[in-house]
């Protein structure tokens, strides 16, 4: 089965066309994608702030070492927001059409290129809870434990999950869904599910699309 990915502009101009058009159709989009009001809030503030700062650090009559580094401040803040909105919102949505997934950046790993064999090791995954309502999906390899990289030609961890009892039986009970391109990848969680448990299963996503082998039930409580 192809898997749905997204790669986040690295260059600040590229970004704010990016975030501006992704935001632009979520904000239109959003009952019908299951988006919650809170949720594109939240994203639309960050968003107004971050063009507000990149006009000025931009600008040549007001261009400053400041002014750059509150820009890039402001996108780091929205590049967190982007990515807890495309990693449960968007990917595997099958309300939104093919058409706006294109829009929005979103391909999929295929096996075109080199034939690359699917992962046989697994990722030992933490989750780590360093702030309110949201935990960090931390990992490292099976083979090697003692870091947090990925085996060679991983493209991400995807990690499946459920909130709340019954503890689920295998991935196949778990609703939920967080592809983590690198370690301390965040999980956002509404308020009203802070100190139930969060139990989860874990395998690497080749970038042919292949996978590997589930984890062993990873469980943690929303903070």
């Amino acid at each position: 089965m192809a898997k749905e990915i997204y790669t986040i502009p690295l260059n600040p101009t590229e970004f704010f066309d990016f975030q501006g058009n992704a935001i632009s159709l979520c904000t239109t989009n959003a009952d019908a994608w299951g988006i919650s009001e809170g949720t594109m809030q939240v994203i639309t503030a960050n968003s107004t702030d971050f063009e507000r700062k990149y006009g000025v650090a931009n600008n040549k009559n007001t261009r400053s070492v400041a002014n750059t580094a509150s820009r890039d401040a402001a996108w780091d803040l929205l590049k967190i927001d982007l990515t807890d909105l495309y990693d449960h919102h968007i990917l595997n949505n099958n309300d939104i059409s093919a058409a706006d997934k294109e829009a929005m950046h979103i391909h999929y790993l295929t096996g075109g290129g080199g034939i690359t064999p699917a992962p046989t090791t697994t990722p030992v995954v933490t989750l780590a809870s360093e702030e309110i309502s949201v935990l960090h999906v931390n990992y490292s390899d099976s083979a090697t434990p003692g870091t947090h990289a990925k085996p060679v030609n991983v493209a991400f961890c995807e990690f499946w999950y459920k909130v709340d009892g019954p503890a689920p039986t295998g991935p196949g009970d778990c609703p939920e869904r967080c592809n983590a391109s690198r370690s301390n990848e965040r999980i956002v969680f509404e308020p009203g599910v802070r100190g139930k448990t969060v139990y989860g299963y874990a395998h690497w996503v080749n970038k042919n699309g292949k996978t590997g082998p589930w984890s062993g039930l990873i469980t943690a409580i929303v903070p």
